[in-house]
This record gives structure tokens, sequence and C-alpha cells, in this order.
């Protein structure tokens, strides 16, 4: 058991040390600034040669513990101090060294300077100090010249227009695919079809979604008369279709039988025959109430 146990330890030291070593191997040396004239200035405010590094992996990689020198005789000349979080090297990330052999700046200063307008060798070693990670020979830089990749992690170097310290060297300026598609549609009518067959064929879809909605909905209105009245599916159908018209007919039918009682008045006459044979036009007594009388 203990032998076992054993076992799985040294195969998991094994498999950390493995990890560590495909991180590590994931730095470049992206871009490389010799003579610092009116460029980059460090926290101190000082302008110095610097060397940028570059994680080109999509984790995160621990650059403490590295060696980085400018001597390909001494690989372990400079070891990247492990006392500052900032070691770590975010996905596509980099980070500055100064190259000003100023150590007590912090880790981010190395103990060695890269001599300007001349060729300057810069290697970066893992924490053994014997498997290189990275090298570049730089050759001699101009004022404010910087030699680097063209683009982020490349293995192909070259002297750059304009340094970018922590920054991507390329950035680009134009969308190729919009360029391209401008260029075959100057007057931008396929772009305008396109456009209008998009909302075109979302009406479409929404007519299509919600006609299908409302026979759902006429479907489930027939079950449920079907299963109040007992009756089967297709009648219940046919008395869930029938016309607006004929429901409005029926029902001003209903409301006038219901209010039209009071029309129907006494077709009874009486005749009444009155004393004098005469009747003058201004005699009112024929048109007045007659008065009780007591007996």
């Amino acid at each position: 058991m203990v032998k076992r146990s054993i076992g799985v330890l040294l195969l998991v030291l094994a498999s950390v040390c493995t990890v560590t070593a495909q991180s590590t191997s994931a730095l470049r040396i992206n871009e490389v600034l010799t003579n610092n004239v009116s460029n980059y200035v460090d926290p101190f405010g000082n302008r110095g040669a610097w060397i940028e590094i570059y994680n080109s992996s999509a984790g995160t990689v621990q650059m403490a513990g590295c060696y980085i020198t400018n001597d390909k005789s001494n690989p372990k000349k400079y070891m990247i101090s492990k006392g500052d979080l900032k070691t770590k090297i975010g996905p596509r990330q980099r980070v500055l060294l100064w190259a000003d052999n100023l150590t007590h700046h912090g880790a981010f200063h190395t103990n060695f300077v890269l001599e300007p307008n001349k060729e300057n060798y810069i290697g970066l070693f893992d924490a053994s100090g014997k498997n290189l990670i990275d090298e570049v020979i730089v050759p001699p830089l101009g004022p404010d010249e910087s030699y680097g990749a063209p683009v982020d992690g490349s293995r192909e170097l070259k002297i750059l227009p304009h340094p970018t310290p922590d920054a991507a060297n390329y950035v680009e300026n134009s969308n190729p695919k919009v360029d391209k598609f401008a260029e075959k549609d100057p007057d931008g009518v396929a772009m305008s079809l396109t456009a209008m067959s998009v909302v075109f064929l979302a009406l479409i879809l929404l007519y299509l979604v919600f006609k299908q909605i409302g026979r759902t909905a006429v479907w489930m209105s027939a079950k449920r008369a079907m299963k109040a009245k007992g009756g089967d599916l297709k009648s219940a159908k046919e008395e869930a279709d029938i016309p607006g018209e004929v429901l409005a007919v029926i029902s001003l039918a209903l409301y006038e039988y219901m209010e039209a009682e009071h029309d129907y008045e006494e077709t009874i006459l009486t005749m009444k025959h009155v004393t004098r044979r005469y009747s003058p036009w201004n005699s009112k007594i024929y048109g007045l109430r007659e008065l009780p009388t007591k007996k």
C-alpha cells in the first residue's frame, strides 16, 4: 500500500513538472529595444533598454524562476525573482524586463545592460538553467528602433517601424472581409438586398409561427368544447367555426325580442256618444276630464 502511494505521488509530481515545462516553453522574446532615447520609461522615470516577453499560449504562465542572459556561456546570469505576483503572464499577454543593471528596482530589472548600436545576444532559459526556451541575436539598432516579431509570438523577427512596448506589435487597421465586400459591391446593392432579405425572412417566419399558434388555440378550444358537451371533435369544431356575421344577427334578434315587449298595445276601440249633435270648434267641454259625482 505504501509503495503504491509513493508511486502515485511520483506520478503526480512528474505530471506537474511536465505541465510546468510545457507552460514555460510558450514564452517568447517578442521585442527588444537597445537604444532608448525618447521611448518608454520605467516606473522610476528612467529610459533604458527593454526586453518584451510574450506568452503565446492560451493559459497563464509563471515566469518566476526562469533565467535571462546576454551571455550564452552564462545561462544563469539573471534569475527572475519569485517574489513578484506580476511574473504570472496571462494568455496572449506580455511583460517588460529592463536591461539596466538596476536590480534593486525590482524583479523586472536585470543585472546586465544591452549595448546600443551593437549586436546583442539574449537568451531565455527555464528554471533549471539548462533548457533554452528562446533566444535572439539583436542586430545593431538606431535610436528608438526595436527588433521583434511583426506578429506577436512569431519566430521571424525584424526591425519594426514603431516600437510597441507592452502592446501588440501588429494592429489591424482594416477588416479584410469588409474591404473585400466593399470592393465587390461598391454601390451597396448586394448589402441592401441582403438586409431586406433578412427582414422579410424574419417576417415570414413570424407569420408562420403566429399562424400555427392560432391553429393550436382553435384546436384546444374545440377540444375543450367537446369535453364540456360530450360530443365529438368534429361537431365541436363546427360550432367553434360559426361565422361572426351569423352570431351578430342572432344577437340582434334576441335583443329586439327582449326589448320590444312594451310595443304590444290594446287594439279595442271604445266609442262614446255625446248628448249634443253639434261640436262647435270653440267648445272645450268635451275635451275635459269628467269630474266624479257624489251619490
